[in-house]
């Protein structure tokens, strides 16, 4: 009876693979074709999200606006990389294949914008290249300065009046000493 439970459960994990490799390559067709049909739609929603977004920049000045600007320009980011996606999708496709899709897939599904990136400089299409990096850049630009524009609004008061400072949260780890001992 263990020789069946074993062989059911080699079984069991030969159809997961199986299934898993041809699920990916439905998506991979497909999927490539739905981003290529959506992807003059995006690039033209980012567009306009880009210029809001630099609008947007301008009322960072007023420091109570900083968090919902920054949150603003974190969530742009999405949209962005997004766009970053499918056009290093695109790249990678029509420059190296399929094959080397499936690699940028298993390299945690980012992988298509740094081997898009490659294929385009190997390819000698500079125009794509730097394209793509201004792409990512963008990216990373909104979401690394929208964190840190959410971050930096109204520091909390304090109940006691008193100004509150950084260098009040350090603690000494390596100190014997107990807080409150006077010695």
């Amino acid at each position: 009876m263990n020789a069946f439970k074993s062989i059911g459960g080699l079984l069991l994990a030969i159809v997961i693979v199986l299934g898993s490799i041809i699920g990916l390559i439905l998506v991979l067709i497909f999927g490539s074709a739905v981003a290529f049909s959506i992807a003059p739609v995006i690039i033209v929603i980012a567009a306009i999200l880009l210029v809001l977004d630099v609008i947007l920049l301008f009322f960072a000045f007023s420091r109570s606006l900083r968090p919902v600007i920054g949150m603003l320009l974190y969530g742009s980011s999405y949209l962005f990389g997004l766009v970053t996606w499918i056009y290093g999708l695109a790249v990678t496709l029509s420059l190296w294949g399929i094959v080397a899709v499936i690699i940028g897939i298993i390299l945690g599904g980012i992988g298509v914008v740094p081997i898009g990136l490659l294929a385009a400089l190997v390819q000698g299409h500079p125009g794509i290249f730097w394209t793509l990096l201004g792409s990512l850049i963008l990216t990373y630009l909104a979401r690394v300065g929208g964190a840190l524009l959410a971050g930096s609004g109204r520091a909390p008061s304090s109940t006691s009046g008193t100004h509150h400072r950084a260098s009040d949260e350090v603690i000494d780890l390596e100190s014997d000493r107990l807080w409150g001992d006077d010695q």
